[in-house]
């Protein structure tokens, strides 16, 4: 965020150069750029297009100022954050320069300096990564196929009664339809006032020539993303347009965004989830955060003050990514609703059911204790009944919705404890490099749906085998309560005291022992009470000690 405004002041000193503040018309075309829908929501979501503007900017800056080769340096930098940038480099392109065979070698050379470092970054990561899955089909489209679907789905909804009913903020239709107007203006400008001396003609031009096949993915949405990937043409635009009253309609037209700059500018509405959990379980230091992806079936997400939710046209999916080398176990707690009664059913990914209920126009409370994420991806299923509906007030297909969705990650346990650290130290699941063994005093894991422990039958040995070639450090958490009161004590293998504590059966205490030093091979250590086991009710064992929750987190 911070970097986007940034760049966002930097953009509005560099104006500056093109509309010094000495007229209204210099102030409508600098806040026209500014201010444009694309730019803020570039600022608010932080975005690449409003950063990609200024690298743009500067680089016509610098050609103006005769610095070709700086510029072509400057463009070319531009080109990695945004493959499009490239387009820019058109600027270099002089006519006097055009004309004279002999400066050809001259123009090549510059364009190499623009394409080189955008070359090269593709081919590092088609070597490190492979190819890319999604080529971005959608994104392209033949000539002026985007732009129609666009009109069409902008004329039919403006003609709605019911887009006229929701607030103006909220209001989709008329900022697609202003910044449809503004970027058609925009274009129609460029193509019929060619003005081939000037740098920023011939950025427009290419950027104009580009709009021509933009596709569906490009143009949908209110107002899609074309109106942030055409910002150049923006600009372009407002230095060219002439500086005669007679001129005003048109740059009035061609900044219609302006006007919903307080719109772009609400606060994000979030993801239509909150993710909960201690740091490095919510962010692997190698792989980065847990991420939840929503199915195209869901609308964007939406908020009101603290309440966010987000609706789905019909039975959708939701797919985390867990990161990490180890399992997470998630608690989900959320509201479901729709306009007509219908049940909703919530699958896991073996396509067991998690949660199950009859929803309506009201709250329902939905709390789903545990979900087993294994590494990697997990798909949950929501399958409803019935089919959706529409409201005098919002014209999208409605047909559940889910609301203030909470999800808690904690570690996830098998047989008693949870084992945490990087992919490098602790491997991945079917050739762990860490484990935990219980060797004597302990019974089977138990386990509900938040919870895990072991009893032990007296005295019980852990034992924390370490298969990698050199020693690692390791963090132990538990939490202890006996069968009756009792002092317990934590030994290891020499017999030195690592923790204890007064424990009873309503008293329980809880460790966090640091600095584990776990050399390769097993690292031995002893639970002790100074009472015997005894008896409970409803339980035929004889029990001394409970541990809960443990968990051994892995450092270097």
């Amino acid at each position: 965020v911070r970097q986007n405004a940034g760049a966002w002041v930097l953009l509005a000193g560099l104006l500056l150069w093109w509309f010094p503040p000495r007229s209204w018309s210099n102030w409508l075309r600098w806040t026209g750029v500014l201010f444009a829908f694309g730019m803020c929501v570039s600022v608010r979501n932080s975005l690449v297009e409003g950063p990609s503007l200024l690298l743009v900017a500067a680089g016509v800056f610098l050609l103006e100022k005769n610095r070709p080769w700086l510029a072509a340096l400057v463009l070319g930098f531009a080109g990695l954050g945004k493959e499009t940038n490239l387009l820019g480099a058109t600027a270099l392109a002089r006519p006097e320069e055009m004309c004279s065979p002999r400066r050809w070698p001259v123009l090549a050379l510059r364009g190499l300096m623009v394409a080189a470092p955008l070359a090269l970054w593709l081919w590092y990561i088609q070597r490190v990564v492979g190819p890319a899955a999604d080529t971005g089909d959608r994104n392209f489209a033949m000539p002026f196929v985007g732009w129609w679907h666009k009109s069409q789905e902008v004329w039919q909804e403006v003609w709605l009664g019911r887009t006229w009913e929701v607030g103006v903020l909220q209001n989709g239709a008329l900022w697609s339809l202003l910044a449809l107007v503004a970027l058609t203006v925009q274009f129609l400008f460029l193509i019929l006032r060619p003005q081939w001396r000037q740098s920023w003609w011939r950025v427009g031009i290419t950027f104009a020539v580009l709009m021509i096949f933009l596709g569906d993915a490009v143009w949908e949405g209110y107002p899609g993303a074309a109106s942030r990937v055409l910002l150049p043409m923006q600009l372009a635009f407002n230095v060219l347009v002439p500086t005669s009253k007679r001129w005003w309609p048109v740059l009035l037209l061609g900044n219609l965004t302006l006007l919903g700059a307080p719109a772009a500018l609400q606060p994000p509405p979030g993801n239509g989830y909150d993710l909960k959990g201690e740091s490095n379980v919510v962010r692997s230091a190698e792989d980065g955060l847990v991420r939840v992806v929503f199915s195209p079936e869901w609308h964007v997400p939406e908020r009101y003050r603290e309440r966010y939710w987000r609706w789905s046209r019909g039975s959708a999916e939701i797919t985390i990514t867990n990161p990490h080398a180890f399992a997470l176990d998630a608690e989900w707690d959320f509201i479901a609703s729709a306009l007509e009664e219908r049940e909703l059913t919530m699958l896991g990914p073996k396509d067991e059911v998690l949660w199950r209920g009859q929803i309506r126009d009201a709250v329902t409370r939905a709390h789903v204790p545990k979900v087993r994420l294994a590494p990697g991806k997990t798909v949950l299923k929501f399958i409803m009944t019935g089919g959706s509906e529409t409201t005098m007030e919002d014209p999208r297909q409605l047909a559940f919705c889910l609301k203030d969705c909470v999800i808690r990650l904690r570690a996830g346990a098998s047989n008693g404890v949870a084992i945490t650290g990087s992919r490098s130290l602790i491997g991945p699941p079917d050739a762990a490099r860490v484990a935990v063994e219980f060797r004597d005093g302990w019974y089977e894991a138990e386990q509900d749906a938040s919870q895990y422990w072991r009893w032990t039958s007296g005295a019980a040995e852990l034992v924390v085998v370490n298969h990698n070639p050199s020693a690692v450090t390791g963090t132990l958490h538990f939490s202890l309560r006996a069968i009756s009161k009792r002092q317990v004590v934590l030994t290891d293998a020499s017999g030195r005291t690592l923790w204890s504590a007064g424990v009873a059966s309503k008293h329980t205490e809880s460790a966090d022992l640091t600095g584990l030093a776990l050399p390769p091979g097993e690292t031995r250590f002893l639970f002790r009470s100074d009472q015997p086991p005894s008896g409970a009710d409803h339980d035929n064992r004889l029990l001394d000690m409970l541990v809960k929750d443990l968990v051994l987190e892995v450092r270097r």
